[in-house]
This record gives structure tokens, sequence and C-alpha cells, in this order.
């Protein structure tokens, strides 16, 4: 996706003994809200001393940060999502333990390996516990089944279906209208609201394109997820994840949240810091760098039920995957994902490249995190809530994580 950066004036930053200093942690995701009164955003190093590795596909760090992550997470991390799946799926606990449990190794292997079959895979799913990889030919259809997964061969590639994703996009279309490839039915998927002046154009752009388009009427009105505060007028959102170069500490959230905002305190009003950069609309991704004197990294997740998950590394949703969003207003959910690679126009412009899943989130749990176990997965950006309320059928919107790991040069904190 395309990059927007907002612009910053230079000033003197702190010596790295200043930072160690730090005394409260920040424990994502807890409620965040933008100073009245900002000292202004400051530059980032152009070459930070420890930067961070390059990318990687699992989302892991070659370094091991200063310090360790905050032992504030329960032994058992995996049995609050479990619980929460067990009651969303009607299974019991173990059959959710076990399905999680292989879910984390699946998806894994499905970002290996679409990877590497490139324009010959047509996308990848979880399906009843097993992983399946579309193909377009038979010799992709062996890679597949040699790395243990199941193959199913489709007349369309994903590179395909992204390129009539981007031609229907180009047609006239109303508010809260998305599009998304489908790699179960590969099928893109245009989702039209209920009625529309445009949804006819939208309609005659993908008659040329035949069964390779599937139309799904919209319910509610997506929004930007930013809450309205009686501290700020303007806004509060919730923290995604902390992070890390090994020279200095952030936090990424939601570029919407982050665009416009210089400067971020916590509820009791401690300073946490200046926005640095913000991506949006496009993208949905910004970096706020943590130089408060009392606030740390902890690199772990707040599920605002007086329990906490750390997160070891990142990695890309595929369609299926049992997951959870954490936030300040809906706290704890889970879920699964609906469609990857999803185009979203919504109220504050159209944002691209989205994770959609079926959990319910509100006003002020933009920016929240996204993740399954020990692994993020993206930044909750935009919902089809109705107002104050949920929608009968939810839908959340949430940026990748790992391009804002990647475009920002940092590491999940306290990943092994």
């Amino acid at each position: 996706m395309s990059e927007r950066v907002v612009s910053h004036p230079r000033t003197k930053r702190p010596s790295r003994r200043s930072l160690l200093a730090m005394a409260l942690a920040v424990v994502a995701p807890m409620a965040f809200l933008p100073t009245a009164a900002a000292a202004g955003p400051v530059d980032r190093p152009s070459q930070p001393g420890g930067a961070a590795d390059l990318p990687r596909t699992d989302g892991r760090a070659a370094l091991t940060p200063t310090g360790g992550v905050a032992n504030s997470a329960r032994a058992d991390e995996a049995a609050d999502m479990a619980e929460a799946i067990a009651e969303q799926r009607g299974i019991s606990r173990d059959a959710a333990e076990k399905l999680i449990s292989a879910e984390n190794a699946q998806v894994r292997l499905a970002n290996q390996l679409t990877i590497e079959l490139g324009a010959s895979s047509g996308g990848a799913y979880l399906s009843d516990g097993d992983l399946v990889v579309t193909v377009t030919d038979a010799a992709a259809a062996k890679k597949v089944t040699d790395a243990g997964a199941k193959a199913r061969l489709v007349a369309r590639g994903e590179r395909q279906l992204q390129t009539i994703q981007r031609a229907l996009e180009a047609a006239p279309s109303d508010p809260n209208t998305t599009w998304g490839v489908d790699p179960e039915t590969n099928q893109v998927v245009v989702s039209l609201p209920a009625s529309g002046a445009k949804n006819a154009a939208q309609r005659s752009a993908a008659r040329k394109f035949g069964a390779a388009v599937r139309f799904e009427t919209a319910a509610g009105q997506i929004q930007p997820n930013v809450g309205i505060s009686s501290a700020d007028a303007l806004g509060g959102c919730s923290v995604g994840f902390t992070a890390t170069d090994f020279t200095f500490n952030y936090i990424i959230t939601a570029g919407h949240c982050t665009q416009g905002f210089p400067h971020w305190t916590l509820p009791n009003g401690q300073d946490v810091g200046p926005s640095l950069e913000s991506n949006y609309p496009e993208d949905d991704y910004g970096l706020i760098w943590m130089n408060g004197p009392s606030v740390w990294a902890t690199g772990v997740i707040n599920l605002w039920n007086n329990t906490s998950r750390s997160i070891h590394g990142w990695a890309t949703a595929v369609s299926g995957l049992s997951v959870c969003n954490s936030g300040k207003t809906t706290g704890f959910r889970c879920g699964s994902v609906l469609k990857t690679n999803v185009t979203v126009n919504g109220a504050g412009g159209t944002v691209r490249q989205m994770v959609e899943t079926n959990i319910c989130t509100l006003g002020g749990d933009s920016g929240g995190p996204l993740f399954a176990t020990n692994t993020a997965y993206g930044l909750n950006s935009h919902a089809n809530r109705n107002g104050s309320q949920c929608n009968s059928t939810p839908r959340t919107w949430h940026q990748p994580v790992g391009e804002a790991i990647n475009g920002y040069q940092v590491v999940i904190y306290g990943a092994p």
C-alpha cells in the first residue's frame, strides 16, 4: 500500500539512560488521549543503533532487547482465548484449545506456502481444522501436499483476483462498500450497502468478470473506531502493540488516531510521548514514541479481565483463523477471520488490504490489537457499527500489523 507520512520538526531526543529510567508500565491496549498542549512530534533516528533485523515472515526478532517482558501474563495464556472460542463456536474448551494450537502452526505454514507458490497460489484458508491452499496447477498442488496441507485446484490465482478487485475499485461506488478476495470460493466479493445510487455502476463493472465476482448486501455504516471522551472532544483510541528498534520504544496504533494528534497522555495524565508518523488513509497505522518519564514498554496485552497476554511475534492472517481483539470500549472479544486483503470504502476514506473479522468493536477500540495466542495480526481500524451499538452482523476491519512493523523497522517488544 502507498505511504502517507505526516511531516514533523526535529527536537532533541533523550539519552538511552533516561529511557531506561522509565518506571510505570504501559500495557496495551490501554486507553490514551491526545494532550491539549503538545510539545510537537520529533523525528526518529535515521539509522538507530541496534536497529531491527530484516523483515521475517514469522515476525520474530533476531536480537533480544535489553530487559525482560513484564511477567504479568498467567501461566496458561491460551485459556482465556479458548474459553471465548469454545463459547462462540459451541464446542468444548478442550476442543477449542486443540483448535487454537493447530491453527497457530497452520497459519505459519500458510504464510510460507503462499510466498513460495507466488502466482500459482489462489490463497489459503482454514476449514474444519485443516489448512487448505488453493493452487492453479498440479506442480503447485504437489508442493502443498508434500508440506502437509491440503491442496485444491482452482480456476483463478490470487493475483488474478486482485487485478479484478482493483478494476472494480475504479468504478464509482457508495460509501460503506468493501471489496475482498474469498479464497474458499475463488471469487472477489463485493459488499454493497442495501441502497445506493452507484450500486448499478458496480454491478455493471463486474459483468465482464462473470462468476469471478460475487455480491453481498452490507449492513450498518463503516466508520473509524475513534471514541469521544469528556477529557478531549477530539477522540480516544486503544494502544495496539509496543515495539522497539533496540534504542527507543514505541506504540503502534491506528493511523487515523495519530493523524492530527501530536502528543499523547494516559487517562491519569501521565505523559506517553509524541506521534512520530501517521499512515492514513490507504493504510491505517501510526507510531508513537514512548518518551514519557514514567512509562515503559511491556510486550503484553491488557485483556480487560484482570489478565494479560504476552506477544512474541507477528504473522499474516488467513481466512478461517480464530482471533481475538482487545480494546478500551468492548474489552476482550474473539471471533474468526472472514477475508483478507479487503478494500474498505469507509467514512474516513479508503483503506486497503484489511483483515475482516466477525468481532464486534466500537468507538474507542481503534488501534487495539488483533491477535491469537502469542501472535500479533493486526490493528483495529473500522467497523460497521450502528453508532455506539454493535451491528447484528458485526464486521471489523483491521490493519495488518506486519506492514507497520516492516515500514517502521521495529520489532514487537519482547519478541524472542
